[in-house]
């Protein structure tokens, strides 16, 4: 063996002894409780929980078991999320982070901008994600007794001042629900579309279109999140275009006058999330 070939050889072994070393040696239990904290602060109420984080290649983290909740309720369980920082970055008071990561079947990434210091260090955020499985989502398993299924897709746009916003898509969804609406427990559709927003504890939702096997239908409005939302947290209002077997169907259940119009029908949903209230005009 040769002198170059011999020094090429001792390098490459001191530098898997010094991975090897590092990784035994890394402070995971300080960095998990650190990171969780640093992930949860740019957001109220929220709380990240991470099962373990390990370094990775190229340099940046590797976390496994995240959990994201808000005031106690679950809201998306990530099986890895990978984070890495943008290394021109890091000398600048707000560092900008790449991450990707799976989760209910689909794929996440986005970029993160942080600044060092601050108790809500999360300047601004921007995710997309394909593939999610509404039905694996915990904040969507029984909703009021509801199941929801389907393939989402969608980007989001967060900023440090609290607002929120993006487009969602959802493919081959379902909705079985609790009661039944029009004699009917089961409605499928095979595209939803929506801009949404957050505002405070309000979720806004605009240009909602929804193309189904029953009825298509127009929606937006605004639905109050909280315990405190109480009767007033649902102001929904809409189109409702019932397919011709669809009122067929359900001839019985409807008003003459409502039967007998050609155009789509004006509704309104009110009330509490636990007990809607729809009104057809």
């Amino acid at each position: 063996m040769s002198a170059a070939a011999r020094r090429t050889w001792i390098a490459a072994y001191l530098a898997a002894v010094l991975a090897v070393c590092l990784y035994l040696g890394f402070p995971s239990e300080a960095l998990r409780a650190h990171v969780a904290h640093r992930l949860a602060a740019g957001v109220p109420g929220l709380s990240v929980a991470v099962n373990d984080i390990r370094p990775a290649l190229p340099p940046g983290l590797e976390l496994k078991g995240v959990r994201i909740a808000r005031t106690g309720v679950d809201l998306l369980q990530m099986e890895r999320l990978r984070i890495a920082p943008e290394w021109l970055t890091l000398v600048r008071e707000i560092t900008r982070y790449r991450f990707e990561g799976s989760a209910a079947a689909g794929e996440i990434s986005g970029t993160a901008e942080v600044q060092g210091r601050g108790e809500q260090p999360l300047v601004a955020m921007q995710a997309q994600w394909s593939g999610v499985l509404l039905e694996r989502l915990p904040a969507l398993q029984e909703v009021y007794g509801s199941r929801l299924s389907g393939r989402l897709e969608g980007t989001l746009t967060f900023s440090g001042q609290g607002s929120l916003s993006g487009r969602i898509r959802v493919a081959d969804a379902q909705v079985d629900l609790a009661r039944p609406l029009f004699d009917q427990k089961s409605f499928g559709f095979r595209s939803v579309d929506a801009e949404v927003g957050l505002q405070e504890r309000t979720l806004l939702l605009r240009n909602g279109r929804l193309r189904g096997n029953e009825v298509d239908a127009e929606v937006s409005g605004t639905i109050a999140l909280g315990s405190s939302a109480g009767a007033g947290a649902l102001n929904l209002t809409g189109r409702i275009s019932p397919h011709h077997a669809f009122m067929a169907r359900i001839e019985g259940s409807l008003p003459a006058a409502l039967m007998r119009r050609r155009a789509a029908i004006p509704f309104k949903i009110t009330g509490s999330l636990e007990a809607p209230a729809v009104s057809l005009n």
